[in-house]
């Protein structure tokens, strides 16, 4: 896929890469080698052991996050004896153990107990363990695994770092209720494209509208990474009062909105943070998950027109309309606007490099 790197130049993906399904197949090699978020750290204080499958329904990587004492692992969930799944809820154990034959692994992946083996020769070996290189990062109590050996992510996140050491990371933990996933019927990257500029917030989110100053919102590309800045109308929606970011003082902020590629959002707001994952689960289908991590004596706000969940419909509304669009034999690339797209098109030059 050929985008000029030039934004006053270039044109956007042709229809084809939003509809075809050989390209979308050559898109998971995209996600197979990058970091995904999978929870916050608080989530382990009552628990030892948190499975999750890597793209469930569509890669399908069954994996298990475990915590012994202060060393957290993320490890296969898959028995090394005839490949069972492990793990199938969250639970409070200083095992895993498998249901099928009983095998069971300590909390660091390594084989504790298997019944039936004496006889084997040369048992256990290495393989005989749960798999644990894979690549875990524990950033500010965010947890991002992956499999693969793409350590872009790294960049990004040293980057934001930089920007938002002030924040109150310390006091952050997960709010399941707050929390949502939806599915829609659309290309992922149509939602993300929808992120990456503020150009549309004026025509379809009018209560967030009211609050932000459209005319000063200002994107800044970074490596592998993109931040949103979004100044506020009223300094008691800011997001603090003291201090800057990127030179501008933090009591004039609204909110920061962060994307790392190729499908993780981070959105910093005076009550917490918002981390948004875009899950592909086919050319025309995707998953949307919204991870509420609010501060300490905060809460996420909802029902509101400038509220997370009425915005993320809204969102929906013209991301399906795209999609649809896009469809027509009337319609193939469109043009960027050099003012207001830069995060878009930024986006469009990475997925370029992989198909």
């Amino acid at each position: 896929m050929d985008i000029n790197k030039n934004i006053e130049l270039a044109k956007t993906p042709p229809s084809s890469f939003y509809t075809s399904e050989e390209i979308f197949k050559k898109s998971q090699s995209i996600f197979e080698n990058s970091y995904q978020f999978v929870c916050h750290q608080s989530e382990l204080i009552k628990t030892k052991n948190i499975p999750f499958s890597l793209f469930e329904n569509w890669l399908d990587i069954p994996l298990v996050i475990t915590k012994e004492d202060d060393n957290i692992f993320c490890l296969s969930n898959v028995c090394t004896h005839r490949g069972n799944i492990i793990c199938n809820k969250k639970e409070h154990k200083n095992k895993l153990i498998c249901n099928y034959h009983g095998r069971s692994f300590n909390l660091d992946g390594s084989i504790n107990y298997a019944p039936g083996f004496k006889e084997t020769k040369n048992f256990p070996s290495e393989g005989d363990s749960l798999n644990k290189n894979i690549n875990l990062i524990n950033w500010n109590g965010l947890l991002f695994v992956n499999t693969g050996e793409n350590k872009s992510i790294l960049k990004g996140l040293n980057e934001i770092n930089k920007l938002v050491n002030w924040y109150p990371f310390e006091k952050l933990s997960f709010d399941k209720q707050a929390s949502n996933t939806y599915e829609i019927d659309a290309h992922w990257a149509l939602y993300c494209e929808n992120y990456l500029e503020g150009f549309h917030i004026a025509y379809v989110h009018q209560g967030l509208s009211s609050d932000i100053e459209n005319q000063s919102y200002e994107t800044i590309l970074l490596e592998h990474a993109v931040l949103q800045m979004a100044k506020s109308q009223n300094k008691k929606d800011s997001l603090g009062e003291t201090g800057t970011i990127n030179n501008t003082p933090l009591n004039e902020v609204y909110a920061l909105y962060f994307w790392l590629f190729p499908n993780i959002m981070l959105n910093f707001y005076k009550w917490g943070i918002s981390v948004n994952i875009i899950e592909p689960l086919s050319e025309e289908k995707t998953r949307i998950r919204f991870i509420s991590l609010p501060i300490k004596g905060h809460k996420q706000s909802f029902g509101d027109s400038n509220s997370v969940d009425y915005i993320e419909l809204e969102d929906q509304r013209v991301v399906l309309n795209v999609q649809r669009g896009i469809k027509s034999k009337f319609y193939d690339r469109g043009r960027y606007s050099a003012e207001h797209e830069k995060g878009t098109h930024h986006f469009h030059r990475l997925i370029s490099n992989y198909i």
